[in-house]
């Protein structure tokens, strides 16, 4: 999505900030999708890669991305996070529905990313506890949201997390994986034992 200068500086008027902390690069649109490698290129070579990245990918409804925002980066995060964060918004209508990922019921939502080095101060078990700040809020609060490729370990938190989807995502492995061969890591449903056919 492209914006001329324009609608930019009328969406900034809206928001409260400090206009000397704003900044902007213009890059290519290959640049733009291959910002992430960049970091990673960057802290290859101060020797920072080789760490923990306890990376955190949420989808958010439209309707509560404002009271996710105001707890989030209002009180949880007290700093930068140690990493870049990502926040788009996109519409329902460009999204494959065919697939396993579970989107809010909105025509707008936001995909937000925390991608955080456990480096210095910013140990593995701070982050994961500033990622489990994030997701336990969410759940209080109720606002809908759903982790991207999230990391369950019983079956009722899977079918939570698949809500009124569970019914059509469980055919789906029926048919297309009933012995449940396939990524068993998950832990979402159990390996079935194969029938082997007797030899005469």
């Amino acid at each position: 999505m492209y914006m001329c200068l324009q609608e930019v500086h009328a969406l900034l008027s809206q928001l409260r900030y400090t206009p000397p902390s704003l900044f902007h690069t213009d890059v290519t649109y290959m640049e733009f999708l291959d910002r992430v490698h960049s970091s990673e290129i960057k802290l290859r070579a101060k020797g920072l890669w080789e760490v923990p990245h306890p990376w955190l990918n949420l989808i958010i409804p439209r309707s509560t991305v404002h009271t996710f925002a105001k707890q989030v980066f209002g009180k949880i995060l007290e700093d930068n996070n140690n990493g870049p964060i990502l926040l788009y918004p996109v519409n329902k209508s460009r999204w494959d529905n065919q697939t396993s990922v579970v989107i809010p019921d909105e025509e707008v939502f936001y995909l937000v990313g925390f991608l955080p080095s456990a480096i210095g101060p910013h140990s593995i078990k701070r982050t994961l506890n500033l990622n489990n700040q994030i997701i336990e809020f969410s759940n209080k609060a109720s606002i809908g949201v759903k982790q991207y490729l999230p990391n369950y370990a019983t079956e009722p938190e899977w079918k939570a997390h698949y809500g009124a989807r569970w019914d059509a995502f469980q055919q789906r492995k029926n048919t297309y994986d009933p012995l449940a061969i396939l990524a068993p890591g998950q832990r979402i449903f159990q390996k079935t034992p194969a029938s082997l056919p007797l030899s005469s």
